[in-house]
């Protein structure tokens, strides 16, 4: 049987009923409404400090986490990501370019990967966003404080459009 690939680019990241779309990401679909999954490639970050950009496996590794930041003097924030998703993608390549580092200046990241955490325990943390990339201030205990901001306070995903509204919410 000839399969037809359609390939369609998606306006923003999210992930409703397991479907998975993207900026700047393609969703390739085949004729017979099956998704395509194409080849996973590692897209997380290495960390510019012990701190920085730190993978977990998720809300339950946050409290050590932000008590590691706080003992840093840093800020903790939780970052919810997929490497399938495009603006995702955007911000973690140019994170370490001057105008983000200056955004992410005194802040402690820690990445937890959407399809690697059960979306019961993300929800159960306060942690639940209908779109990706997102980050959540999360307070000296771990928990998020309520204060979060995503990928649509942007626009496209560029560090000039990208580092001001993120130094702003770091900030606060």
């Amino acid at each position: 049987m000839k399969r037809v690939l359609l390939v369609v680019a998606i306006a923003a990241c999210t992930k409703a009923g397991g479907e998975k779309q993207g900026q700047g990401a393609v969703v390739v679909v085949a004729k017979d409404d099956v998704p395509y999954s194409a080849p996973k490639t590692a897209t997380t970050p290495k960390p510019a400090g012990d701190l920085a950009w730190k993978v977990v496996d998720g809300p339950a590794a946050l409290a050590a986490f932000a008590k590691d930041a706080g003992a840093a003097n840093l800020k903790p924030y939780a970052y919810l990501h997929a490497e399938w998703c495009g603006p995702c993608k955007a911000l973690e390549k140019t994170h370490t370019e001057p105008q983000m580092a200056d955004a992410f200046k005194g802040t402690a990241i820690a990445l937890i990967d959407i399809d690697k955490v059960d979306p019961k325990e993300l929800s159960a943390a306060g942690m639940e966003s209908s779109a990706i990339p997102v980050f959540f201030k999360l307070d000296a205990s771990g928990k998020p404080t309520g204060d979060r901001i995503d990928g649509g306070a942007w626009g496209d995903n560029t560090p000039e459009n990208m580092a001001p509204p993120l130094k702003a919410f770091f900030a606060k």
